[in-house]
């Protein structure tokens, strides 16, 4: 788990593992793009050096440290522009935590000593980077090879994908996955990311792409299995959580959420109770 490892998915792509996540190393004729900069355990600039000598591109599928602790190394990244960080608690990830943090070390002070490994491994790093926002239909030419920015908002409000015309494939980030983490943005309801689901995925049909790969899927799905997570997440209520817990500083329990499929193995999502209000 604690080392990058990669794995050539097809000719021009590589999939890097960082802990539990996967960046995508793509690259055309002349340039590259990064799709995420993971966990910064370790320098990933230096490790896709490695790879390739092709000018990079970096990009971000969405603000959360696991896809974006390692921008620090970079001197420009390119985000959804409904996820340009402001490094400070109007973003909505950087309030989530504030929140959670001052409500928590109010109750329990003890828990001071754990704060330098939050700070670590849950708040990116500012640095010197530049944060370059990306519009829905913006291209991204590699030379030989366009990739598509496509808006996916809901498990953040700026998580984007980037669809690859040619082979008709989509990378996902997390915007849909094996389990989506909605407690990350608690303004958005799960209605609301059904129906973002349901839209993506006639667009995207509708369009010619079959085949999808989330940062955290261990294989490649078909795109069907985001619109059947969106049915499931839609009929999501507080009841029907195996497990519902208290969190200082928010408002209602954190609901975690699993069902078998016959399709697609398993559905599972991690949300807040008030978000199955419509």
């Amino acid at each position: 788990m604690f080392r990058y490892g990669k794995a050539k998915l097809i000719e021009g792509v590589t999939r890097i593992k960082d802990g539990i996540v996967n960046e995508f190393l793509i690259e055309g004729r002349d340039r590259a793009v990064l799709f995420d900069t993971g966990l910064d355990l370790f320098n990933i600039r230096d490790y896709v050096s490695k790879l390739t000598d092709k000018e990079l591109i970096v990009v971000n599928s969405h603000f959360h440290p696991d896809h974006a602790n390692g921008n620090h190394h970079f001197d420009k990244v390119h985000i959804g522009e409904k996820d340009l960080p402001t490094f400070t608690t109007q973003d909505v990830y950087f309030k989530l935590v504030d929140d959670i943090v001052t409500a928590t070390l109010k109750k329990h002070p003890r828990a001071q000593k754990i704060m330098p490994w939050v700070d670590k491994l849950l708040m990116t790093k500012k640095g010197n980077t530049e944060y370059i926002p990306l519009k829905d239909g913006d291209e991204i030419d590699l030379g030989g090879k366009t990739l598509i920015v496509k808006d996916f908002p809901g498990h953040t409000p700026g998580s984007i994908t980037l669809l690859d015309p040619a082979m008709k494939f989509i990378y996902a980030g997390d915007a849909s996955d094996i389990d989506i983490w909605m407690f990350t943005n608690p303004e958005c309801s799960l209605h609301d990311y059904a129906e973002e689901g349901r839209r993506y995925y006639k667009e995207v049909k509708a369009l010619g792409y079959t085949r999808y790969r989330g940062a955290h899927m261990p294989l490649t799905h078909k795109i069907s299995f985001m619109r059947d997570y969106a049915e499931w997440i839609d009929r999501l209520t507080p009841q029907k959580a195996f497990l519902k817990l208290p969190v200082p500083g928010v408002r209602s329990k954190l609901c975690f959420a699993a069902a078998p499929s016959l399709r697609h193995i398993l559905f599972t999502s991690v949300y807040w109770a008030h978000q199955c209000d419509r």
